[in-house]
């Protein structure tokens, strides 16, 4: 084959992987929305709205108490920090960047999209599932991150750094709203929502994590105190606002009974995935292979 038969090859293959991950992607979304919801409607938490709106309430309340009580006590305090300290926080911190986690799923969600359109009936279906689990960690994530972004600089409040040049006795309560700039972008923290909407889901999809998951979540979340880059109400705030995202999503999963499963009380639980087994045999020379409904399940 000559080299401008091989680039009319590969530029046909790439407009064939493009448009098959377009449709994936607007079919995932599309089915998703029309997936009917089935009873036992799940429930995220147990308790009943009275109990719930005491602990959003009480939430509120704490996030308020650490912006007076708390933050001040925080100002300046990445100048205190040892040389060597320091470079392990900033580099810690980085886990905290959405890019980190967004993009590895995000390149493995639209490698499963494209490939599940080369499979047979029975291998699609371990796709399917493959995707519907990378698409409920991705729209978690990016989703609480989305909206973070956004909410933090409608808010507009100072940064650390930025408020120890203000005026006034209270800098730490300097906002400005709709600004949209970086500098006053302070409140929620973006990091604090990212590592705890990653945290989070995967914990939803692998309960016996939670605990090393989310102590990640908390040492991360905090770098950003250390460095300066936030107070602690915004890695609260950050924290809290990503948690009840992915608990939403869950919830819409659960509901369409996609990547989970509800039982008669309404409690959710992650569905039996697909093994590594099985999915290395997705790939195109590892042959055909049965597989359960349960596990298949999309």
């Amino acid at each position: 084959m000559s080299a401008a038969a091989r680039a009319r090859d590969l530029a046909r293959r790439v407009v064939e992987g493009g448009r098959d991950l377009v449709a994936g992607v607007l079919g995932g979304l599309r089915d998703l929305a029309r997936r009917p919801v089935r009873r036992p409607l799940p429930k995220v938490v147990k308790a009943g709205w009275p109990e719930i709106a005491a602990v959003t309430a009480l939430a509120l309340g704490l996030t308020a108490a650490a912006m007076l009580l708390v933050d001040p006590l925080t100002a300046g305090l990445r100048a205190h920090l040892p040389a060597g300290v320091l470079i392990v926080v900033e580099h810690v911190t980085d886990l905290g960047l959405g890019s980190v986690v967004l993009w590895p799923l995000g390149l493995a969600l639209a490698a499963a999209l494209v490939l599940r359109e080369r499979l047979d009936a029975m291998a699609r279906r371990v796709a399917s599932a493959l995707v519907a689990r990378l698409g409920f960690l991705f729209l978690s994530i990016a989703g609480a991150g989305l909206l973070v972004s956004v909410v933090k600089r409608l808010i507009g409040r100072a940064r650390p750094h930025v408020a120890l040049g203000l005026p006034g006795a209270d800098p730490q309560l300097t906002f400005d709203w709709l600004s949209w700039k970086a500098s006053y972008a302070s409140f929620p923290s973006g990091h604090a929502a990212t590592v705890f909407a990653t945290a989070v889901a995967f914990a939803m999809l692998y309960p016996r994590a939670r605990v090393p998951l989310l102590v990640l979540a908390v040492a991360v979340a905090s770098t950003r105190v250390l460095l300066g880059a936030h107070y602690p109400s915004d890695v609260i705030a950050g924290a809290s606002v990503a948690t009840v995202f992915v608990l939403w999503m869950a919830k819409l999963f659960a509901a369409r009974r996609l990547v989970f499963r509800v039982d008669a009380a309404g409690a959710i639980a992650p569905m039996a995935g697909p093994s590594a087994r099985r999915l290395g045999r997705l790939l195109p020379w590892c042959g055909r292979f049965p597989v359960s409904v349960e596990e298949a399940r999309s």
